[in-house]
């Protein structure tokens, strides 16, 4: 990136371009002196120049509130519309298009409609034959000089405005996916229902049914005989264990064909705090048990140490649960809203792992440990849209059961007096970020490197594993994690239904089943 000196305080233009003598940038530069030589030094507007859409998003991070326009070029590297659908009630937001070289659309009819979806967010488009000082003159002086406001207030919309704004930026009507067939007849059957009506929702979709047998006859279920139809697997295993298989594949079909190149590390994290969740909710205790219980509990195959550290933390009685909660299902689903975006959004990770990756060099500066929610920076980006507020339109629109819509709601912003379940996710959502972080990596993410020295304390240490990892956590990484945890602005109310240290000391207890188990089943849904 290439920056003119910028004083603190200056109004600012970013110009996402690559630097040649164009006519479109000696026109805005030229335009750009002409209004400066009108203004005093300090109120005159500077502009940087960034050649791809990381460093635009980095330099917005940068100069934040000063930044009044972002010019995205044809040079640009990056995806230029996804870029101005992200910001545009960030800054004002100019498009210029050169048909060779940044088309809005492979043909007229897609052109045409992304070029309306773009108008409607007020991004104001230009061919580069039109984009002269006539163009510019009056944005720079309106939009810039004068202060003209961005966007709407968010604060005075109506649920169903602000509904309909974010359905407009992501451009829901064309991007958002349908929900298979098979998911919406699943989902509207009752657990009581006999086989046979499971069997009739599923035996059509052949890629689902294989799945489903080739699971149930693995090594975890050790079923005596094969197990050949649905009506059979629905009486062995249990309805809730075949809706759970179910969803899992339908969701992720739905968004195999995403681009991004991390989304088997999304499926990592989502089957993860899953699992962490059904298995927090079990009673450990099997005097507790009903029979469904202790089947779902003993499919996990814990040792007997694990077994022991979930006796002793008794969460399972401080979860209440409704009875249409699913902690499963609301573990698999809560981060919808992330793959969602990447499927509306094509790129949009870019700009997000650019603004993390730079916070983690500023904390590393610091000799700290990175420590900030993601959905802080996708609010930084988009004016308070995030992933939850995406993956629940997506629920909405798929008609998900209220308690999964307010775990996709609501899973970082947990009330005191929110429901258990949400509470729960919350829980396993650290503790599938301990395992399998995203988007951040294992090196950015606190956990995985909190975690990496509880496991190089427990070499050092002669104490037994749970005693040793009790006195690693309060002596070697303790501060450090209230540190953590602190600057992540996690509710303190979490930690009453486990105290803090015990939490971890379980998580890195189990943290070898869930491993296994998540990537299992992966492997036998690919």
């Amino acid at each position: 990136m290439i920056e003119e000196a910028q004083p603190a305080g200056n109004r600012l233009i970013i110009l996402g371009d690559k630097i040649a003598p164009n006519p479109h940038l000696t026109a805005f530069v030229k335009n750009l002196k002409l209004e400066n030589s009108l203004l005093d030094l300090g109120e005159q507007v500077k502009y940087a120049i960034c050649g791809d859409s990381s460093d635009v998003a980095t330099t917005l991070k940068r100069y934040q509130d000063d930044v009044k326009m972002v010019l995205v070029g044809p040079g640009l590297r990056g995806n230029g519309v996804t870029m101005a659908r992200m910001l545009a009630t960030k800054a004002h937001i100019v498009m210029i298009i050169d048909p060779r070289v940044n088309p809005l659309g492979a043909d007229p009819a897609s052109y045409a409609h992304v070029q309306a979806n773009l108008e409607e967010l007020d991004v104001i488009l230009v061919l580069t034959k039109d984009a002269d000082e006539a163009f510019f003159q009056p944005l720079i002086k309106e939009y810039v000089v004068s202060g003209m406001l961005v966007g709407t207030d968010l604060e005075s919309m109506s649920p169903e405005e602000r509904a309909e704004m974010i359905d407009k930026r992501l451009d829901a009507v064309n991007t958002f996916p349908s929900l298979p067939d098979t998911q919406r007849k699943v989902a509207a059957l009752d657990d009581l229902d006999p086989p046979k009506k499971w069997a009739e929702a599923i035996d059509e979709d052949l890629p689902t049914k294989t799945v489903i047998l080739r699971i149930l006859n693995s090594a975890r279920y050790g079923f005596r005989s094969r197990v050949e139809t649905i009506d059979q697997a629905v009486a062995l295993a249990s309805a809730r264990t075949i809706r759970e298989i179910v969803t899992a594949c339908q969701i992720r079909q739905i968004f195999s064909k995403t681009s991004d190149g991390t989304i088997d590390q999304f499926w990592k994290h989502s089957l993860a705090v899953a699992n962490f969740a059904k298995l927090l909710s079990l009673p450990a205790d099997p005097g507790a048990q009903d029979s469904q219980q202790k089947t779902e509990f003993e499919r996990f195959q814990l040792e007997e140490e694990q077994d022991t550290v979930l006796q002793e933390a008794k969460l399972w009685e401080k979860i209440e649960l409704g009875e249409g909660d699913d902690p499963f299902t609301a573990g698999l689903l809560h981060d919808i809203g992330k793959v969602t975006m990447l499927m509306c959004l094509e790129d949009s990770l870019e700009l997000v792992m650019a603004l993390v990756e730079q916070e983690v060099q500023e904390a590393q500066a610091a000799n700290q440990m990175w420590a900030h929610q993601v959905v802080e920076i996708e609010r930084f980006l988009m004016t308070d849209i995030d992933h939850q507020s995406i993956g629940i339109r997506l629920a909405d629109r798929w008609e998900f059961d209220a308690s999964i819509q307010q775990v996709i709601a609501n899973h970082h912003q947990v009330a005191e007096h929110a429901p258990t379940i949400i509470k729960l996710i919350a829980l396993a959502d650290i503790a599938g970020n301990c395992l399998f972080p995203y988007p951040a990596t294992e090196t950015q993410h606190p956990f995985p490197i909190l975690f990496d020295r509880i496991d190089k304390g427990l070499k050092k240490s002669t104490k037994a594993s749970p005693e040793a990892i009790d006195e690693v956590i309060s002596e070697e990484i303790f501060e450090d994690l209230v540190d953590v945890l602190n600057r992540l602005n996690l509710p303190n109310h979490l930690w009453e239904l486990i105290d803090l240290k015990t939490f971890f000391k379980v998580i890195h207890v189990l943290a070898p089943k869930i491993k296994s188990a998540t990537i299992g089943f992966l492997q036998q849904t690919a």
